[in-house]
């Protein structure tokens, strides 16, 4: 059948007389990005023609188009020229006739609209509607190359009343006029969306979400099976993904979920698209125009499981720009009718209320408006309540650049601590609700939050609802002896499937290297070495604050003090601390206790056991006894491997100085030993050790003998009068009665504190369980591998909490 021109359509075939028989089973909507090119077109009606192949015998199929992308614009700012061009290309691309008599109406229209300066809602209903008929024309005249196609200006059918740009639809007039309309056309009708008309056949648009309304008006009227509605995603998310990179598609959501998600700026569908679906219980799909095969989102009303989405909550969704008004009072409580004249007097101002919240002591209020409705809202409450005002006896309170973050599903209903879960990671996030919302049917949780916090709200709610727990993140900063070898240890425990962690980030003094997946660990020297990232502490901690993981760690193996004490910040970005370094333990009290209360309000925690004797069990055995109301009496020991590791070899035969350049060439002493002899690093480490014990000691007070002041005759005269008592030389520290000391020390041979070798610590613990024989801990107090160790040991318990 050969298509002609008429004037109200560009493909149009002559009505059949005889009866059609077969049934539309499904309306196909494209909207404007479906459609924005010729391209697009020609990629729609592949689609539309593959969709027809696997009908069975007497189905049909209609379809439903949108104006190309960005044309409705235009028209309303009566850009005619660029409305022209754009068919025109895409006219020529698809070689199919340009629709001249339509632009011939348009310029009519428009010109007429200039010369009167009649710009009225009727007139602009009359010029949007172009958009849709001439995008209409361009696919039903391609579309006609493959099978039998012609374009239906919904005018002819949809019967609207006279609200222009918003109109009503005359349900039982259109429903007769398309169901009389597809009985006489049995070729595919690519029908016009977003428009209709009067009775006296005026043009009428249907308001935003219009086109997809007009496909859910014909699938009604013809009782279609499925409406399908392509767009540029794969269907409803999990959030906006401008927001929530990681948003799912979901695969099915009831009609109720759907709609809540759609009135609370899910973008994917308008609410009222599906009210005649849901009142004929017809399906709709929501598919990707870019990926057919995706399967989409399935929305209806059959029971629908929770593990679609793998939580009882299926979307987050969130309304930007609102205002939140308190309405407050002693005149409120127990007064009837004042929640009434609250809201008539913000229906009377045309102020949409989105949101409801009222305290059950009755003393206020509040309810959440669009900001640009904020200021009817309350020049309608100001005039309701007038006198209330005048007395003193009522305050009203607006908030302005809020959002309603709103988390829908079926499945929550009846699952307890969903709330929760919201209200914990939020208040983690450091995120105040102004106000809270939940319905009866426990469908819906809506919050009110700061806009410039709804993003990270959003973020954070989908993480602890939707993201399965992300692997712990590990950031090390420092790369040498103990860094090097934790980073060993690391790889050895992760390649044998004992530790599930990310290390995303690793720096040195010079340079750092960060990725958000993980760095490989077998190789982690090349990439840092070829890093052009220069080390900066800011720029380190900014990338800590990006990483998404619910678990994060900050190891310092370092010896900086600058870094120690910028651990707050880490903390505040959501990490625990593991750390060798002893100098955030050391600082002043008052840093020391505030940087506690600091952890205590992130609730995160602090790992230092290898603070004191490297990988011995000193801190935790002193922190033990202290947790369960022991008292420490006394705690002595040798805490310093180098230093033990000289008088354990200082017999006389060699001098101390020698030793010294021994125990410095097997890399025990620090680069300059006089760190080592000076008993700096023993002071430290006793400070450590009586804050433990609650004494609120400073490094100023601990006494310490310096060895470095005395020469190798000194020395040998020390350790002759030693051995002439049967004794042993010991630089020994010590915590008690408050006084901190550390010195060198004839030790008898019966004591333990003698018997040590190599570069053991010992350490003694007298407390008032141990009273006659007390808690010796003893073994290697130094080197790389057992400092690490307890390092890793550490990360492990800060990845428990």
């Amino acid at each position: 059948m050969t298509p002609t021109l008429n004037g109200r359509s560009f493909l149009y075939m002559s009505p059949q007389k005889k009866k059609i028989t077969s049934k539309i089973v499904k309306i196909l909507k494209f909207g404007g990005s479906s459609v924005g090119s010729a391209e697009r077109i020609k990629n729609v009606c592949r689609i539309i023609y593959n969709s027809t192949l696997s009908l069975s015998k007497g189905a049909r199929i209609a379809v439903v188009v949108s104006a190309m992308q960005g044309v409705t614009d235009k028209l309303l700012a009566l850009k005619i020229k660029e409305v022209k061009e754009i068919h025109q290309k895409a006219a020529a691309e698809l070689k199919v006739p340009f629709p001249a008599f339509i632009f011939q109406e348009l310029e009519a229209v428009e010109s007429g609209a200039r010369m009167l300066g009649d710009f009225s809602p009727m007139v602009m209903d009359r010029v949007a509607s172009f958009g849709e008929r001439l995008s209409a024309a361009l696919v039903a005249s391609y579309l006609h190359k493959k099978l039998p196609a012609e374009a239906l200006d919904a005018r002819e059918v949809v019967k609207t009343d006279n609200n222009f740009q918003n109109a009503a639809v005359d349900f039982p007039a259109t429903n007769r006029a398309i169901q009389n309309y597809f009985k006489k056309h049995p070729a595919v009708q690519v029908i016009t969306g977003f428009i209709g008309s009067t009775k006296d056949n005026k043009t009428t648009t249907l308001g935003r979400g219009g086109s997809d309304y007009s496909a859910a008006i014909f699938g009604a009227a013809l009782g279609v099976e499925a409406i399908e509605i392509w767009t540029d995603a794969n269907g409803i998310l999990s959030a906006d993904p401008r927001v929530v990179p990681e948003a799912k598609t979901l695969p099915a959501v009831s009609y109720e979920e759907a709609f809540e998600m759609a009135y609370f700026g899910a973008k994917v569908i308008h609410p009222a698209t599906m009210v005649p679906a849901i009142k004929k219980s017809i399906p709709i799909v929501i598919k990707n125009t870019f990926n057919p095969a995706h399967s989409g989102t399935f929305i209806g009303n059959r029971k629908l499981k929770i593990e679609n989405s793998g939580s009882p909550a299926k979307n987050i969704s969130s309304l930007d720009g609102m205002a939140l008004i308190t309405v407050g009072g002693t005149d409120l409580a127990g007064v009837p009718g004042t929640a009434e004249r609250v809201f008539r007097a913000a229906a009377k101002e045309k102020a949409n209320i989105v949101l409801i919240a009222q305290a059950s002591s009755e003393h206020t209020i509040c309810f959440a408006v669009k900001e640009t409705e904020a200021e009817r809202a309350i020049r309608g409450l100001k005039a309701e309540f007038d006198l209330e005002i005048g007395r003193g006896k009522m305050s009203i309170e607006v908030r302005k650049g809020q959002s309603v973050v709103a988390v829908v599903g079926d499945g929550m209903r009846g699952v307890p601590g969903i709330s929760g879960k919201i209200f914990d990671v939020l208040g983690k996030e450091k995120i105040n609700v102004n106000a809270i919302a939940q319905g009866g049917s426990e469908k819906n949780i809506s919050l009110v939050v700061q806009e410039s916090d709804k993003a990270v709200a959003v973020q954070a709610v989908h993480r602890i609802l939707f993201e399965k727990s992300l692997t712990p993140a590990i950031f090390i900063i420092g790369a040498g002896n103990v860094g090097g070898e934790l980073l060993r240890q690391l790889n050895e425990r992760i390649k044998n499937q004992e530790l599930r962690i990310r290390i995303c980030g690793i720096a040195d003094s010079n340079k750092m290297h960060l990725e958000e997946g993980g760095i490989d660990l077998k190789n982690w020297k090349k990439p840092l070495a070829a890093s052009a990232t220069k080390m900066n502490l800011d720029n380190f901690l900014k990338e800590v604050q990006k990483n998404r993981s619910d678990k994060k760690v900050l190891v310092d193996c370092t010896a900086s003090e600058p870094i120690a004490k910028r651990y707050s910040e880490f903390v505040a970005a959501g990490c625990d601390i593991v750390t060798p370094n002893k100098k955030a333990n050391v600082l002043p009290m008052a840093k020391y206790t505030a940087f506690r209360k600091v952890l205590e309000k992130y609730g995160k925690t602090f790992h230092y056991q290898a603070n004191v004797g490297a990988g011995l069990p000193v801190l935790d055995s002193v922190k033990g006894l202290v947790s369960v109301g022991d008292s420490i009496k006394k705690i002595e020991g040798i805490f310093s491997g180098t230093l033990s590791y000289l008088f354990n070899n200082f017999d006389g035969k060699k001098k101390f100085s020698e030793l010294v350049l021994d125990a410095k060439a097997k890399g025990y002493t620090e680069p300059d030993p006089k760190e080592d002899l000076s008993g700096q690093d023993v002071g430290r480490k006793l400070l450590i050790l009586a804050r433990a014990t609650g004494l609120p000691a400073e490094l100023s007070e601990v006494v310490l003998e310096n060895l470095a002041e005395y020469n190798d005759q000194q020395m040998a005269n020390k350790l002759k009068k030693a051995k002439a008592k049967k004794c042993v030389l010991r630089y020994v520290g010590s915590v008690q009665g408050g006084r901190l000391s550390a010195k060198l020390k004839e030790i008898p041979l019966d004591n333990p504190l003698a018997h040590v070798s190599g570069a053991d610590n010992i350490v003694a613990i007298y407390s008032g369980y141990y009273k006659n024989q007390p808690l010796v801990i003893k073994g290697p107090g130094a080197g790389a591998e057992v400092t690490a160790a307890a390092v890793l040991r550490g990360i492990i318990r800060a990845i428990q909490n």
